[in-house]
């Protein structure tokens, strides 16, 4: 089996590197941050080798009091934020396209402990509470990111079997990193990255 790592930072790549120095038939390489800088590096990386799956990894915000701070979510589908039309009142009309589902989530018995989300992938983060508040109502996500969308797109278009794992660092909106757990979140995703890794040979 061949494993591709991805993540957007090298901080959070290197978390999880730490654990599976050692580990054969994986490689791992950081996209950059953002949908497009995921999309472009991916694709480079895939039309270069084939692999049997490819993990997205890293932290990520939550919506929900439901995913604790620290702790890791198997993401099952993602959104793009503001993929749409927007009127002179405020009223989004969401396109059709703009959302996509992993299909393998029930695939790797190693993650199955790790509560499953739904992700909305954002070009803009921000502590403006009326847009948070904003993207609670109109897009029901559990957790926010800059890339999972994006991941989630190019693995399907090129048949691939692919899994998104991401560490809740802090609550979306809150940007005063002294309230995150920036280091519990990458403590307990190398956790899950490895055992997933190990079990799935």
């Amino acid at each position: 089996m061949q494993h591709l790592v991805i993540a957007a930072t090298a901080m959070e790549l290197s978390a999880v590197q730490s654990r599976l120095r050692h580990a054969e038939g994986v490689d791992f390489f950081v996209t950059g941050v953002g949908m497009v800088a995921t999309a472009c590096a991916l694709s480079g990386v895939l039309a270069q080798r084939r692999y049997d799956v490819v993990a997205d990894v890293g932290i990520a915000g939550t919506f929900t009091p439901r995913l604790a701070l620290g702790q890791v979510a198997l993401v099952e589908r993602e959104r793009i934020e503001a993929y749409g039309a927007e009127d002179a009142a405020g009223r989004v009309a969401l396109f059709p396209g703009g959302e996509a589902i992993c299909p393998f989530v029930n695939d790797f018995p190693a993650l199955q402990s790790c509560p499953k989300a739904s992700g909305l992938t954002v070009n803009l983060l921000t502590e403006n509470p009326a847009r948070v508040a904003t993207r609670k109502a109109l897009y029901n996500a559990d957790i926010e990111t800059m890339e999972g969308a994006a991941f989630f797109f190019v693995c399907l278009r090129r048949h691939l079997k692919f899994v998104q794992l991401r560490g809740i660092s802090n609550v979306v909106g809150v940007r005063d990193k002294a309230q995150w757990k920036t280091a519990e979140a990458l403590e307990n995703l190398a956790t899950a990255v490895h055992r997933f890794l190990i079990s799935d040979k």
